[in-house]
Order: structure tokens, then sequence, then C-alpha cells
């Protein structure tokens, strides 16, 4: 019976981690691509800011749907689902902005696109880590 409790405790062990890896790879994709696209503004580079906004596309995928960011957030934080649902959907609407900025030459307002994006990023971890 001692076996099975600490096979039980083991397997539940193994799928909080696992969960949290999945978390912590998408953010950090998500924070590789704002950091490359911000790079590429600074330097002038529109080859790094379309390399970022895949990586924040890839990386934001996760936070689509309400059902799997319920799956990721602690049990005291489950309440704030849709804070997360809708900065995903804002940085979804931001990266196409960016885009069709970057299309268009418009380089100041998809610059301010990738300010929104940093703002909804900042506006749901502020929440949800209790900044």
């Amino acid at each position: 019976m001692k076996l099975a409790k600490l096979i039980i405790a083991a397997s539940l062990f193994v799928v909080s981690v696992s969960a949290n890896d999945v978390l912590q790879n998408s953010m950090s994709t998500m924070e590789k691509g704002m950091t490359q696209i911000q790079k590429g503004f600074l330097n002038n580079n529109l080859d790094l800011i379309k390399e970022g906004t895949k990586l924040v596309k890839e990386g934001n995928i996760l936070f689509s749907d309400a059902k799997v960011i319920n799956q990721y957030l602690p049990d005291n934080k489950k309440h704030m689902v849709n804070v997360a649902e809708n900065a995903s959907k804002r940085i979804s609407l931001d990266i196409t902005e960016l885009e069709a900025n970057l299309d268009n030459k418009a380089f100041i307002k998809a610059a301010n696109s990738y300010s929104d994006m940093l703002n909804a990023c900042s506006s749901c971890h502020s929440i949800v880590r209790n900044w």
C-alpha cells in the first residue's frame, strides 16, 4: 500500500513539473521573441523583428484557450483565467497590427504595437504574480 501511495505521489509530482515546464517553455519562447523584436527595432533589422513575432506567436498559442490556461495557473489564481486569455488575445491582435505596419513601412505604428504587446504581458504578470 505504501508503494502504491509513493508511486501516485511521484506521478503527480512529475505531472506538476511537466505542466510547469510547458508554461516556462512557452514564456521563455515569448521572452526570446520580445527581445528579438526590441533588438530589431533598435538596430533597424526587420528580419529580426519578423523572427521575433514568429516566436511570440508560437509561445502565445498556449494562452489562447481558457481551458488550457486554467491547467497551468496555480489554484489560488484560477479565477484569473480571463486576464491571461484577454492578454493573449491582445498580443495576437498586436502581432497582426505589427506585421501589417511593417509591410506598410509604418515603423512608428509597428513600434507602438510592440509596446502594447509588452503592456499586455506586464498587465497579466502584474495580476497573476501579485506585483
